[in-house]
């Protein structure tokens, strides 16, 4: 498991990158305020290489603890999807930083290490 962030800019906004590689030993731990700000999310890219589904689980706040607090937002990907895109023009804000995990079951609150193989998730956010 690794993350990574990586920022670029253009002449009217700075965006980042979050690169989440869940494969080599998936987890369902979550990765604290990958983003460090507030902000918006512009798209969701889930590549689940794994047999089975894979549930990407965003929160806009503090110190979510795993299986006790909910995601504000939730991106299914079925089984072996290549790369599941999802688009969001203009963005959705976040006010506090981004918490990122993924989960094999579809429960508010599970925590369920998805399936070996697992996913690879990038976020693109300003």
């Amino acid at each position: 498991m690794s993350i990574k962030v990586s920022g670029f800019s253009s002449a009217a906004l700075d965006y980042k990158i979050i690169y989440f590689d869940n494969r080599s030993a998936p987890t369902a731990a979550i990765q604290q305020n990958v983003t460090g700000t507030s902000g918006r999310f512009y798209s969701v890219d889930i590549d689940n290489k794994s047999g089975s589904p894979v549930y990407v689980r965003l929160y806009d706040g503090s110190a979510p603890v795993l299986g006790t607090t909910a995601a504000h937002w939730v991106f299914p990907a079925v089984a072996a999807t290549s790369v599941k895109r999802v688009e969001i023009p203009g963005g959705i804000p976040f006010s506090t930083g981004l918490n990122l995990w993924t989960t094999k079951l579809v429960g508010s609150k599970d925590n369920t290490v998805p399936a070996s193989s697992g996913c690879i998730v990038t976020i693109v956010t300003s």
